[in-house]
């Protein structure tokens, strides 16, 4: 039985290269792919190198001990699941393409059987489908798993830039800034906003903040009190809130849920604030 599997062993290794090319041969057109049938030289050069390690990686786990192959398959995915995921191709593509080549696989070496290329018995059938199979299931694992980590920090890192761009703190001179709110505020924005304000008014050195809400079309309790929260936490260390564009709606909206801004100074708009700043030459 060794003998025949070290035989299979050699024949794929052999044919490396006309297997990754009996499977290159069902792609089609997919727009955004890597596996795309138009994709360019260079890319379809690396598809190919990839492919070539992807078949010697399944042959030697004839060969190997089980941890030996999750060794051996965890080295491959590493590197071949991120450039994968950075070239932005799909993973239902990549899905797609594992099981095509699992089809391809098998077939070359029923290939091999049939022209006595190797001597076989049912056992050795039976122990290869079970190899193969189990190293053809890890790799499709663990590809996935490389795959989705790459695309999770990058949509951690995302969303970190769209925080900060949710509340981004515009100098007018050295000493004051404005902070224009823009869009629904959820209960997650609204402690980023507290969190990023104090940070950036600090950083700054400031000693007023406008805080613009005419882009705001909604007031509730909850975004009430997380603005007053704001001016609260900017008075604490020294700086003084100004708001302005409040809404008629939003304003009639803040009465009836007996929101108070009387102790606030606010200013219809961000024009009318800082024409008034100016006048007092604080600006």
């Amino acid at each position: 039985m060794k003998h025949n599997t070290k035989a299979l062993y050699d024949y794929l290794i052999t044919n490396t290269s006309a297997i990754t090319d009996t499977w290159l041969e069902l792609r089609f057109k997919r727009k955004g792919s890597h596996y795309s049938l138009d994709a360019s030289p260079e890319i379809v050069q690396r598809i190919k190198s990839q492919n070539n390690n992807y078949v010697k990686v399944i042959a030697q786990s004839l060969l190997q001990t089980d941890e030996e192959m999750r060794k051996s398959v965890v080295e491959w995915t590493n590197h071949t699941a991120v450039d994968r995921a950075n070239s932005e191709t799909a993973l239902s593509d990549v899905s797609e393409q594992l099981r095509n080549f699992r089809r391809v696989f098998w077939q070359h070496i029923e290939l091999c059987v049939e022209t006595g290329s190797v001597e076989v018995t049912v056992k050795d059938v039976f122990q290869w489908e079970k190899t193969i199979n189990n190293t053809f299931d890890f790799i499709f694992e663990n590809f996935t798993i490389v795959y989705m980590n790459v695309l999770m920090k990058r949509l951690i890192s995302q969303q970190a830039v769209i925080r900060e761009l949710s509340a981004p703190i515009i100098p007018l001179s050295d000493e004051v800034g404005v902070l224009p709110l823009i869009g629904d505020i959820d209960s997650i924005r609204a402690n980023r906003i507290l969190e990023s304000t104090l940070s950036q008014s600090n950083d700054l050195k400031l000693t007023s903040l406008i805080i613009d809400l005419s882009g705001v079309p909604v007031m509730d309790t909850m975004v009430a009190n997380q603005i007053f929260m704001v001016i609260d936490s900017l008075r604490l260390v020294g700086i003084t809130a100004i708001l302005t564009g409040i809404r008629p709606e939003v304003a009639q909206t803040a009465v009836h849920l007996g929101i108070d801004f009387k102790d606030i100074q606010t200013y219809g708009s961000l024009k009318q604030a800082i024409n008034i700043l100016k006048s007092k030459n604080i600006l």
